[in-house]
This record gives structure tokens, sequence and C-alpha cells, in this order.
């Protein structure tokens, strides 16, 4: 579980990044964030990544707490992030270099870094590419050994930054197909993004908004909440959603293609 207390962040220019955001977060769920830029959604998850440090407030990962320097090995070893350029994680030409890097500073022997990034390779659909040159990677290929990455430390906690942003809809499809998997693992996965569409693949979704939490809700609590989504585009499903609801459509949101939508609708309804 994650708890967040009172998490206060200032810029270095005195602004507030977050004010008093409190939050849970529960053991296996995947969690999605949306806002706008400078809402303080990537600032969050540098601070529960560990990546930034913060003054006020508390936050807990099963007990961990992340403002105890004693307990940062721990931290790293339970945590993981992934970033929307996965050019700027990569450092090494070798696929398998990449990935044993963080696990050999974590301190674990040769034997279990090489299991360790078979099982992640195999979770990406990128276990063929172990021995490969990294420059040779398409950048959708190039994300998803940065999200292997981040599983061969085998984390409690995933957090994805934005992580389909610089991708073509095909490489799109294969982190989803990744992340639907990973859901199915147990892993508590925390989802930025910038794309309404993709909230649909989370089990919640958390509006950020000049630092603050606007709104926190479920997935089958969507539709009562289209009107908070109103100062973002609806493109794809959600707008397909929307429509529906506006005509009386009662939507199942466990259908998660345009396709299976429509087939799910009654012939006569879209007559009306």
């Amino acid at each position: 579980m994650i708890k967040i207390e009172n998490l206060n962040y200032k810029y270095k220019t005195g602004d507030f990044a977050l004010a008093d955001i409190n939050l849970q977060i529960e053991n296996n769920e995947f969690i999605s964030i949306i806002g706008k830029n400078g809402s303080g959604k990537s600032t969050f998850s540098k601070l529960i990544s560990g990546l930034v440090g913060f003054k006020k407030g508390k936050i807990l990962i099963d007990n961990l707490d992340l403002s105890d320097k004693k307990q940062t090995l721990e931290i790293r070893k339970n945590v993981a992030i992934v970033f929307q350029n996965p050019e700027t994680q990569i450092i090494f030409d070798k696929v398998y270099d990449d990935l044993a890097f963080g696990l050999k500073n974590l301190g674990f022997s040769k034997s279990e870094i090489d299991i360790r990034i078979e099982q992640a390779l195999k979770q990406v659909n990128m276990l063929d590419f172990k021995n490969s040159y990294t420059t040779e990677l398409s950048l959708g290929q190039k994300q998803r050994i940065a999200i292997a990455s981040a599983l061969a430390i085998q984390p409690k906690v995933l957090i994805l930054d934005e992580p389909t942003t610089m991708l073509d809809p095909v490489s799109k499809k294969q982190i989803y197909t990744i992340l639907k998997n990973l859901k199915q693992s147990g892993i508590t996965i925390i989802y930025i993004t910038n794309f309404i569409d993709e909230i649909l693949l989370c089990d919640r979704t958390i509006i950020f908004e000049h630092g603050t939490i606007k709104k926190d809700f479920y997935k089958k609590d969507l539709i009562d909440n289209l009107s908070e989504l109103q100062d973002f585009e609806f493109p794809g499903i959600i707008s397909l959603i929307n429509h529906l609801h506006l005509a009386g459509i009662n939507i199942n949101l466990e259908d998660l293609s345009i396709q299976e939508l429509i087939s799910k609708l009654d012939i006569k309804d879209l007559k009306k």
C-alpha cells in the first residue's frame, strides 16, 4: 500500500508544485494520473519514486518511509519508474548490459541477474533481443527495454510517466498489452498520461490541477465524472462513450475497444 499524507513540494522559485496531497493507493491497483502541463503529475511521480526529495509530508510504501535515507536501498528494490523518452534511460550499447546495470548496483549475483533479465524480457516480448545493440532498436522497442529494465528489479510498484507520448499507434498497443498482462501479475501500477483514452486501461483515475487533487474516481464511475474531463480533448473511445451517454445508451466500461462497444449496441438504439 502507498500512503501519502500532507505532501507538499515547492520549486526553487518558491511556487508550490504540489500542495497538501493526501492519497492512498492499494496493493495491485492500476492508477491513472492525468492533468494539464504544470498540474504537478510528473513531480508527483518523481517524489513517489524517490528521485526527488521533499521536506513536508510523508510517503509510505509498504511501511517504508521515503524520507528515511536508511531505507533508500530497500525502496529502490520495490519502486521503479519509466519515463516518456526511452533514449534518456538506455545507457549501454547492448540490451543485456543495460538491464544488468541496475541489478548489479542493487547487489544481485550474476546467476540471479541472468534469471531476472530473461524473465523481464519475456514480459515485454523482447527476449530475442537480449544480445542486440540498443542503437538498432526502434523507439517502441527501446521503450519496451526501458520497461524491462524496471521490471528486472521485480518492483512492487511500477510508475510510468507518459510512456507512450513518443510512440506510434502500433507501439502504443504493444505497451498496452504489456500493462494489461502486468495488471494480472499483482504489481501496483501508477500511470501518468496526457492521453485521455488511456484512463480506460486503469482501475482508477486521479485528476491533478494546480498541484492539488481535483478528482479521484473509479472506472465504473467514469460516466458520472465525464464533466470533470471537459477541460481535456475527448479523443477515441472517451468521445464515443460521451456521445452514447448523451444519447441515453448505457455503456459497459469493461468494453475497451470501439469494435467491442459497437458490437454490444442494439441497432435500434443506433437509429434513435
